[in-house]
């Protein structure tokens, strides 16, 4: 039944569950849910920065394949000469390559859940692919006879707004519960996102104000607000910045420093730090050593290569190619059995590498 269907049979019309938007300013959600924190507030941890570089990138260098299996015999046919492949392979749309087109879908699907483009057809002919932003997007979610549901994307920027059926948007949703909203990182981990932040911003802190040796300046007689204004902005003329570290402090007479132990290892920041970077790894699925040069849990590459593929990249494919077969297949072609798949054995380079290097260390070659 298409969604026309829905408004043919009497009195029984569909309903208004609720809207959802992606972006971070005027969240007003049904779900109980307003953001806390930015892509770029995250993208400022390094850990968030390198994991989320890794995973794009890891994505964006993955070619499609048009694939048709043989049911009788299980072979396996590729069709190459597609247009389809063209546009998801080399070029989206006319202002955009492949690559990019693949690493911003990503970065989308990693941070709001949800990654639109556009489909611009010529009656069954699929001519490119537009990218939408997830923060300039919001969704609404209609429902019908109590659980039939399907939404309407309505994009809102500069050029004014414009809203979307289902069937007008390739769509590849993450950690979804109706096939219609998704659930990022920024909001699944908001939390522990917001500490990373604090944490990075208080390293930066202390290196651009603090004041070595951090202490106490006290003084026998009670000083007047003049006298106590002129100390404080000489004090921090003399004193304050990371560039000014490890002077000697030279006091006037009546003035006495009392210094106070603010080192990193005595607030455990240091290890708060390490327990964040964890935490940010098990968040994105990626092997801890990949975004931090001391851990190493696997002890090789090649183990790492593995776990990154299996645990942190198939998902992502999976949920890529399902919404390629649902919404650029026709339905003719699913019934043959076509489906496009992802060629994820680049990946695997540096595994097969080190497989070879082991093979000729054990036969001395």
């Amino acid at each position: 039944m298409g969604i026309a269907d829905f408004f043919k049979k009497g009195n029984n019309k569909p309903v208004t569950e609720g809207s959802y938007s992606y972006g971070q300013v005027g969240i007003d959600s049904f779900f109980g849910y307003s953001s806390e924190i930015t892509e770029e507030e995250a993208l400022e941890i390094p850990a968030v920065a390198a994991a989320v570089d890794i995973i794009c990138g890891a994505i964006a260098q993955l070619p499609f394949m048009l694939v048709k299996k043989n049911e009788d015999t299980g072979e396996i046919m590729r069709k190459n000469d597609d247009h389809r492949l063209y546009l998801l392979n080399k070029q989206p749309n006319p202002s955009m390559d492949a690559y990019t087109y693949k690493r911003a879908l990503t970065k989308d699907f990693l941070f709001y859940g949800s990654s639109n483009s556009v489909i611009e057809r010529n009656l069954n002919k699929i001519e490119a692919l537009y990218l939408i932003s997830s923060k300039q997007i919001s969704v609404q979610v209609y429902v019908y006879d109590g659980y039939k549901k399907y939404s309407k994307t309505t994009l809102n920027n500069n050029f004014g707004s414009k809203v979307f059926d289902d069937y007008q948007l390739l769509t590849v949703l993450r950690d979804s519960k109706d096939g219609l909203i998704g659930n990022g990182i920024l909001k699944q981990n908001y939390k522990i996102l917001k500490l990373a932040v604090a944490e990075t911003q208080y390293s930066s802190n202390v290196l651009q104000n603090g004041a070595l040796p951090i202490g106490v300046l006290k003084s026998q007689n009670k000083l007047t607000t003049a006298a106590f204004e002129r100390l404080k902005a000489s004090w921090a003329n003399l004193y304050s910045g990371s560039d000014k570290a490890g002077k000697t402090v030279i006091l006037e007479e009546g003035l006495d420093y009392s210094p106070i132990s603010m080192k990193p290892n005595d607030l455990e920041l240091t290890d708060s730090k390490k327990s964040t970077i964890s935490d940010l790894s098990r968040i994105f699925n990626v092997p801890e050593s990949m975004i931090n040069s001391n851990a190493n849990k696997y002890g090789s590459n090649e183990q790492n290569n593995l776990t990154f593929l299996q645990y942190c990249i198939s998902p992502i494919i999976a949920a890529i190619e399902s919404a390629a077969n649902k919404e650029l297949l026709l339905e003719s072609e699913k019934e043959e059995g076509y489906s496009f798949r992802m060629d994820a054995s680049q990946l695997l380079r540096t595994t097969q590498k080190e497989r070879a290097e082991a093979i000729g260390a054990e036969f001395g070659a």
